[in-house]
């Protein structure tokens, strides 16, 4: 399994009706997420992580600090963790603006935009649409 879980060729084949664009930028600025979607003018930022135990989401300082300023400054930022423990397969999506919480506390101190289970099969990829683009 790839170090995002996956997630990016997950969210391109499922979240239909995006505009995707990979983004690869830890030359030149550091803590830019992953990906930049557009969907019916609505324009947002995803930063993919996984996780195989505990609650801790791997965040760099960069990453929190791009994540937050940006929402700050209006623009829509997500953290989409795909958590594989337990026995169970799961998705959760945050709000970028709360990605200091999420970092320094984990998946519990900070309040999630959505909770899916049961893998990439059972997840239910309408909702994670709406969660980015309607919300």
């Amino acid at each position: 399994m790839s170090v995002d879980g996956g997630l990016r060729k997950l969210f391109r084949t499922h979240v239909r009706g995006v505009h995707w664009l990979t983004v690869e930028t830890g030359f030149t600025t550091l803590g830019v997420p992953d990906s930049n979607g557009c969907c019916d003018g609505v324009e947002f930022w995803l930063e993919y992580k996984f996780i195989k135990r505990g609650w801790v989401v791997g965040l760099r300082p960069a990453q929190v600090g791009w994540l937050v300023t940006r929402a700050r400054h209006g623009g829509r930022t997500f953290i989409a963790v795909r958590r594989q423990a337990d026995g169970a397969d799961r998705l959760y999506i945050y709000d970028g603006k709360h990605a200091r919480e999420l970092k320094d506390g984990g998946m519990r101190n900070a309040p999630s935009l959505g909770e899916w289970s049961g893998g990439p099969i059972g997840w239910d990829w309408t909702a994670v649409r709406f969660a980015l683009v309607l919300r």
